[in-house]
């Protein structure tokens, strides 16, 4: 890999996925200062849902750099982020989601959504889950256990309870209509959690990502969010969606909540691939019940909802929606667990699951091979395929651009089965 001399002088405190140094990249390709070009499977860990430098996208940030660079929330509005609060409500999942706070990352409107929780509840614990991942910022990495090293060196904010994800398979995931608990209810965890540790009278929130992201790309079973949205309605308690990672059409639709039990969330916050790779994220929320009671000067941020990005944003929604960019993830989704299944991955190689919607699928290999799918992504990179693993458990994600054509997803399927035969010698 290329090495230069600014290399040094740059923070060793991200981990390393890859030593490319990248000088451009365009659609679901990246182009490293050599000129070697490499397949992108990360997207900057899910966020340029519309590919690298999509010319809509690029042609809307660089006029309204012409226009203002940044006008400061708290004293003028710019035009692009009210138009974007108008495409904001046109793709939520629930119309009552109609009031925005925008600042800059995940982990930022996590911190934001808890603080607007707690300030209106007037409670103060939040009830998370196991392997869940909400940041790295001191409040967001509290509620956060995909991973030790997050907390490493660093403290902890009082009033945050763990219960269990349900961790079930593709293969053992039963229908809510037969009435069958999946592996184990799931919302027993949640309700033993408050019997014991955070009385309902204590507990601001339940905090959830519909998909488990940096815990693995692990689906709950049929029904779980309908149980936890009536515990939420019967015990008082706010229910937060995290869809930083699985939002803004990766999974298929605008958010993957629609595509599980469709429930109503109480907040729900997005990140990501709102603005194709400009920082932005956001607080979704209703105005009468929930935002209009935020105190004003309570909360706020410098750069949040910054004019260039809000104006990317907009255009990164009107791209996905006029390129049907979400039926593309459906597709490509489909293209990829098929091929698995027509090549009997599951039989070939040491598999423990397949699983995904739309573009965000996990490969997670049998637990006792410890290390395998950091070889197998690296192995991959040595033929131009770059990967990410996912949390504490032998997996590997594949979240490419929502762009990706069928021969891209054919060609990084074919080196990832030439990598796992690599790595496990079959």
């Amino acid at each position: 890999m290329t090495r230069l001399p600014g290399l040094k002088a740059l923070a060793p405190v991200w981990s390393r996925v890859t030593n490319i140094v990248a000088k451009e990249a365009r659609g679901a390709w990246i182009t490293d200062v050599n000129g070697r070009k490499w397949l992108d499977f990360t997207t900057g860990i899910a966020v340029c849902n519309t590919g690298h430098c999509h010319p809509r996208v690029v042609s809307a940030a660089q006029q309204q750099l012409s226009k203002i660079m940044h006008a400061q929330m708290n004293i003028v509005y710019s035009e692009s982020a009210v138009k974007l609060a108008e495409s904001l409500q046109d793709i939520m999942p629930d119309p009552s989601l109609n009031r925005f706070f925008f600042t800059n990352s995940g982990a930022e409107a996590i911190e934001a959504a808890v603080k607007l929780a707690k300030q209106v509840t007037k409670k103060n614990n939040i009830i998370c889950f196991e392997n869940s991942f909400h940041g790295r910022t001191m409040g967001a990495l509290s509620m956060t256990a995909s991973k030790n090293v997050y907390s490493r060196g660093g403290g902890q904010v009082p009033g945050i309870h763990f219960a269990r994800f349900p961790r079930c398979s593709s293969s053992c995931r039963i229908p809510a209509s037969s009435g069958e608990p999946c592996c184990w209810d799931p919302i027993d965890s949640v309700e033993d959690v408050l019997k014991t540790r955070s009385a309902p009278g204590d507990t601001a929130a339940i905090l959830v990502e519909p998909i488990q992201g940096e815990g693995g790309y692990v689906l709950p079973p049929p029904g779980f969010f309908k149980k936890l949205r009536e515990l939420c309605d019967r015990e008082g308690i706010l229910l937060i969606l995290d869809e930083v990672q699985s939002g803004m059409g990766r999974t298929g639709s605008w958010f993957a909540i629609e595509q599980l039990d469709d429930i109503r969330p109480d907040i729900m916050v997005v990140a990501k691939g709102i603005a194709s790779g400009l920082p932005l994220s956001v607080v979704c929320a209703n105005g009468e019940s929930l935002m209009d009671k935020w105190i004003p000067g309570s909360h706020g941020g410098t750069y949040g909802g910054n004019a260039v990005s809000c104006a990317a944003a907009v255009e990164t929604i009107n791209v996905l929606r006029d390129e049907k960019l979400l039926e593309n993830a459906v597709a490509r989704g489909q293209q990829a667990l098929d091929f698995m299944r027509v090549n009997k991955w599951a039989e070939r190689f040491p598999l423990k699951d397949t699983r995904g919607l739309g573009l965000m699928i996990g490969i997670e290999f049998d637990p006792l091979l410890k290390g395998c799918a950091g070889k197998v992504t690296s192995a991959a990179l040595e033929d131009g395929l770059m990967l990410m693993t996912a949390g504490s458990r032998e997996t590997i994600r594949l979240m490419p651009p929502l762009v990706l054509s069928e021969p891209d997803m054919s060609l990084a399927l074919s080196i990832i089965e030439k990598s796992m035969s690599r790595v496990f010698k079959k």
